[in-house]
Order: C-alpha cells, then sequence, then structure tokens
C-alpha cells in the first residue's frame, strides 16, 4: 500500500523570535546612533579649538610671537588686540591700512605718551616735501591700519562662530556666541567657548574652554634696550649744544584717528668727531666740561616715555614695525620741550631725518641699531 509523503508546511517566526530579533537590532541601532553621536560631538569640540588657534592668528600673526620673522596681526597693523571680535572683521570706525607718514611730537603728553595734535607736531611726510613743520622723508612711512578680513573668509554670514554654533543672548552681534573680554588694564583678552550647554561652568563637553591673549603675547618692554649713535663726521658733537635723544613713534589706530606714541631716552653723551682735526679723543659734556669722548655712544630706554621719569609698564610697545628716529634737543638742552627737532642746522647738519624701522616681536628681543650721522 503506498503512503503519501508528509509536507511540512513553512511556519514564521514566534514571537519570543521576533522579540529577540527586534532586540538585538534597536541595540545594534542604539550602539551605532551612540557612537555617531559621540563622533560628532568630538568633532565639534575639535572644531572649536581649531577655531581659536584661527582667532590667535588673527591676532597675533601668523608668524606667532615665538618666530624670528617679522610680526603680522590684528596688533601689528593697530597696536592693540580687538576689544570684540566683529573688528577682526569690519573697520568700522578705525583708520584702513595705508602708508602712513609717522608723527614726532616735541612735547607729547606726559601722561599717555601720544602726539597731542598741537602747532609743534613735525610729520615726516612720505610722499612730497612740505614746509615746516613737516619733513619730507620718504623712508619714514610705515603701513598701518586695519587689514579688513582677518579671519581670511573663514566667516559665514558675517559670524565666526565656535563648533557648537553657539549664540549669545546679549552681544551676538559683536562676539557670535564667544565669551569675550578685553581688560584694558591688564591688556588681556580672553575669549572663551560656553562648550556644548551653551552655559558657563560645567563638565566634560560642557565645560568652558578658550584661549588668553596675555600681556607678553603682543607687548614687549623696552627698558634697558639700547641703541648705538655714531658719528661719522669731521665735527664733535658737544652735549651742551643741544646735545642727542633718540626716541621710538609707535602707532596706535583708535576710533578717533591715528595716534603716534613716543618714547625718548635722556641726553646722550659728547660724540668725538670720527675723522679730521677734531677726532682727538675729546668732546664737551652737557656740564660745558672738556671730556674723554667716542665717536659712538649708546641711547638707552627705561620703563616709560618721558627722559627721567620712570612710570612702571609704561615702557611696553606692541610687537609690528615701529620707527626710530634722531633728536637733537634744542636751546634747552633737554629732550621732550617744543624745541626738540629731527633736522638741524648746527654743525653738523643734518638735512634729513636720521631714522631707521625696526621690527619688535613679543617674545623676542629688540634688534641692535645703529644710527649713523653722516
Amino acid at each position: 500500500m503506498l503512503r503519501r509523503p508528509v509536507r511540512h508546511l513553512p511556519h514564521g517566526f514566534t514571537l519570543i523570535e521576533l522579540l529577540v530579533v527586534v532586540a538585538v537590532l534597536s541595540a545594534a541601532s542604539l550602539l551605532a546612533f551612540g557612537v555617531f553621536s559621540e563622533d560628532r560631538t568630538q568633532i565639534r569640540y575639535d572644531d572649536t579649538r581649531q577655531r581659536l588657534q584661527i582667532l590667535r592668528r588673527a591676532i597675533l600673526g601668523h608668524n606667532g610671537p615665538a618666530t624670528g620673522e617679522a610680526s603680522a596681526g590684528f596688533v601689528a597693523d593697530n597696536g592693540a588686540p580687538p576689544a570684540d571680535l566683529v573688528t577682526l572683521l569690519q573697520v568700522g570706525a578705525l583708520q584702513a591700512r595705508a602708508a602712513r607718514s609717522p608723527i614726532f611730537d616735541p612735547k607729547p603728553d606726559d601722561t599717555t605718551c601720544a602726539n597731542d595734535g598741537s602747532a609743534d607736531d613735525i610729520t615726516l611726510v612720505a610722499t612730497s616735501p612740505a614746509t615746516a613743520p613737516n619733513v619730507f622723508a620718504p623712508a619714514a612711512q610705515l603701513v598701518k591700519g586695519h587689514g579688513g578680513d582677518y579671519l581670511g573668509g573663514l566667516a559665514v554670514n558675517g559670524r565666526f562662530r565656535d563648533g557648537w554654533g553657539n549664540v549669545s543672548s546679549t552681544d551676538d552681534a559683536v562676539n557670535f556666541g564667544w565669551n569675550t573680554v578685553f581688560d584694558s588694564a591688564a591688556k588681556t583678552l580672553t575669549i572663551t567657548s560656553l562648550g556644548l550647554d551653551n552655559v558657563s561652568g560645567g563638565s566634560d563637553f560642557g565645560s568652558d574652554f578658550g584661549l588668553t591673549v596675555a600681556t607678553n603675547d603682543w607687548l614687549i618692554p623696552i627698558s634697558g634696550w639700547t641703541v648705538q649713535v655714531k658719528n661719522r663726521t669731521n665735527a664733535d658733537i658737544n652735549a651742551n649744544s643741544e646735545g642727542l635723544s633718540v626716541s621710538l613713534l609707535v602707532y596706535a589706530n583708535t576710533a578717533g584717528g591715528d595716534k603716534w606714541y613716543r618714547y625718548a631716552t635722556a641726553t646722550l653723551p659728547c660724540l668725538d668727531a670720527a675723522y679730521g682735526t677734531s677726532s682727538d679723543g675729546q668732546c664737551i659734556n652737557n656740564s660745558n666740561v672738556t671730556v674723554a669722548g667716542s665717536s659712538t655712544v649708546s641711547a638707552a630706554f627705561h620703563d616709560g616715555c618721558k627722559p627721567g621719569v620712570t612710570v612702571p609698564g609704561q615702557g611696553r610697545i606692541p610687537q609690528g614695525r615701529h620707527l626710530l628716529v634722531l633728536s637733537r634737543n634744542g636751546l634747552t638742552g633737554n629732550p621732550w620741550t617744543t624745541d626738540d627737532k629731527v633736522t638741524w642746522t648746527i654743525s653738523p647738519a643734518v638735512s634729513s631725518p636720521i631714522l631707521s624701522q625696526i621690527d619688535a616681536i613679543a617674545g623676542r628681543n629688540l634688534p641692535a641699531v645703529t644710527l649713523e650721522i653722516r
């Protein structure tokens, strides 16, 4: 007797099997989502760190304070860090970058060291000769002022936010969600991201982190810096007859216009002639006494701007390019008086200012310079 084969009909998953499959898939999805979410958070954190470095370079220059090259960046162009971040993008009320003629003020403001805009200000004109009190000195010209977008086009819709895209409810228009504080007394700038939670404090990815542009990152002390002055003429330069002084002129870009700060040395010792019969190793000091003299002397700067007056912390200059200029004290015999001059007719006469541009870089010694009278 023949038997039909038994057919086993297919059947679905049991409920328990379905639940197990769903649980496994859910766990895998949650694990994948968690890994992706953590990776995305890490990316935002790393992006914020990179953006802080971009801000630092914009302020201090691509070379940074530890290199030996001429500095660039906002500080070098304008004489101080920006008070907010929008100033890194827009000129606003500041002066735009241009070739500028330094101003030598015979008697600057004693408190600020800046030229006071009075009639005795001497502009070292760099474009064409002019009448007194201006002096035609093309080599004095410095390129200074706001250079435009210091972030190199990296801002989006006029905003440069942190990696979290944080938005501030108070000053977003000027600081783009960063907590930015410029301490004008301490001369420091702090830029902080409030992290994932956009709230001060926190932990892990919600913690605050940022950068500080410290005083020593952009200011250089001039106290103790010496400049050599050499007399290469055949006439003595006596200290009792309108003695010499060395000044450093430093540019500052302000909303009210250009400012030129002057830092001056005391009157230099007398200089013996380098050539001719006057080259006898003697000259007359400021007490009208003949003394042993050399054709080369040192001019020393101190912590302050006015000769002989020390003001702690005042003798500091921003990194960037500045101008050294030799001046003659005038009939008063003392520098920092209204008769100081950068050209003179008294022998040996100087018809064009004796000057030198110098590069000051934070973290580096100021350069060795010799000003020669020919």
